[in-house]
């Protein structure tokens, strides 16, 4: 999944993706305890997720379980492609070391979410987002179906 980002698009949401190698050196510059198994990683504005792919990859190489180190990740995002960009970058990297299960997908469906920006009648900004949404079993099933016809 690409996603085109116009000028005007980068203009209106401010999207800028942070180059591999900065993301790497950033976290590089963690403590050694944030990857302990229990440590959870939330990412507010995380894009198509950049950082959080990059965060996974570090947890299961330095031997958490596929599945558990995806449970400790959480982001939201303003822009729905970016969130579904995001999930399934998060399961192209969980699929190097296990096939991709319901489980997985049910995982990101809900530590990945979109964030839904309501204007209020006053004028202020409402934020409408959970991370306690349980996925729907036909979305996770449509989920389960596209990844195996793209592999």
């Amino acid at each position: 999944m690409t996603i085109t980002r116009t000028k005007s698009r980068i203009k209106k949401t401010a999207e800028v993706f942070t180059p591999d190698r900065l993301v790497n050196q950033m976290l590089a510059k963690l403590p050694k305890e944030v990857w302990r198994k229990n440590k959870t990683f939330c990412d507010p504005a995380c894009g198509n997720g950049q950082f959080l792919i990059h965060v996974l990859w570090k947890k299961i190489s330095r031997g958490h379980k596929p599945l558990e180190a995806l449970k400790t990740i959480y982001g939201a995002d303003i822009m729905r492609d970016n969130i579904a960009e995001c999930r399934l970058r998060l399961l192209k990297i969980i699929s190097l070391w296990e096939p991709i299960t319901p489980e997985h997908i049910a995982v990101v469906m809900n530590h990945i979410v979109w964030i839904n920006i309501k204007k209020h009648p006053t004028g202020s900004l409402e934020y409408d987002f959970a991370f306690t949404n349980k996925p729907k079993k036909e979305d996770i099933d449509r989920w389960m179906k596209n990844i195996h016809q793209n592999n």
